[in-house]
């Protein structure tokens, strides 16, 4: 994980004038990338990347198009958000555990399809990984260096 840049919940309304919690949050993740190939570069469609509070995903983004070139390491910067999304009754279970002392659990899942492009396009392998990465967000934000505390596992499968 590169960082959680910003993770607010509050009061507000809604479009329709409903009373609920609004979340505004943005987190970028660097992606590192070990092409193995002496010869060919590796194509990765644009990734998806998705954060969400148990089963309800809250933010989606698409990143560009990547390439990483033969028998390198690339790193990409990957990032995901939201602006004043209405969580309803959600926000206010993320606003107790955030309280609670115990940290508020989010997920955040990436999935990436890749080719290599060889002979032509004669021979065209494609492969598709997904990542998940646990983050446990804690209550205190500094303000002075606007930084959240939190701590991160990922598990990435073919």
């Amino acid at each position: 994980m590169a960082g959680i840049r910003q993770f607010e919940l509050g009061e507000g309304l809604d479009a329709s004038g409903v009373t609920t919690e609004i979340l505004t949050c943005n987190c970028s993740m660097e992606l590192v990338l070990d092409n193995k190939s002496k010869v060919f570069g590796l194509y990765i469609h644009s990734p998806v990347m998705a954060m969400s509070f148990g089963h309800l995903p809250f933010a989606i983004s698409t990143g560009p198009e990547l390439y990483a070139g033969s028998d390198t390491s690339t790193s990409f910067q990957l990032s995901v958000g939201t602006r004043n999304k209405p969580m309803y009754g959600a926000g206010r279970s993320m606003q107790d555990l955030l309280e609670s002392g115990k940290g508020l659990p989010l997920v955040i899942h990436v999935s990436l399809r890749s080719r290599f492009r060889m002979v032509w396009k004669l021979i065209n392998p494609k492969f598709e990984h997904q990542a998940q990465c646990f983050l446990v967000l804690s209550h205190a934000y500094d303000k002075k260096h606007r930084t959240q505390a939190y701590n991160s596992s990922c598990i990435v499968t073919s």
